[in-house]
């Protein structure tokens, strides 16, 4: 009896903080947040919380090894921040030109192709994890990575060995 009431307990204790910790989340993702820069010309969209949600887990799952709070391992000087993406050749800082990316990935200066070097989703054969990627997926991915650092001022920047 004693044990059956403990794991009562726990799980009262789990239920409350699952229910406190995504009202919160739910707080944060008003429609200001989602709002992001569609294209160049300044057009912005707006996503939906499901939208980022899979673009969240789908980076987390595939794009973290490499991108950990929007930092770049492999290259300490370029970070997914928006202050570097928008430095980039073309500038990455809005929503297609990151679609874009992820189907054709380039230098940071736009003058190598890096489909052979990037994880991307028109090389299922070199990058056999974003062969399932849909066409949503990529796009709710790259609005994850506009998005996230609304969020987490800790997004981008440099990584500190």
């Amino acid at each position: 009896m004693v044990k059956r009431f403990l794991w009562v307990a726990i799980a009262t204790v789990f239920l409350i903080f699952q229910c406190h910790v995504n009202s919160a989340a739910a707080l944060e993702l008003d429609k200001d947040t989602l709002t992001i820069p569609l294209n160049e010309q300044g057009e912005t969209t707006t996503l939906t919380t499901k939208q980022y949600a899979n673009g969240q887990k789908l980076f987390n799952l595939e794009c973290t090894q490499c991108h950990l709070q929007g930092k770049t391992k492999t290259n300490n000087n370029v970070s997914l921040g928006l202050s570097d993406l928008s430095k980039a050749e073309p500038p990455r800082d809005n929503l297609l030109a990151l679609v874009d990316y992820l189907k054709n990935p380039t230098s940071y200066d736009g003058e190598d192709d890096y489909s052979e070097l990037h994880p991307n989703v028109s090389r299922p054969d070199l990058y056999p994890e974003l062969k399932n990627f849909t066409e949503d997926d990529v796009f709710d991915v790259s609005a994850y990575v506009l998005i996230a650092p609304k969020l987490d001022t800790r997004w981008g920047g440099t990584i500190y060995f």
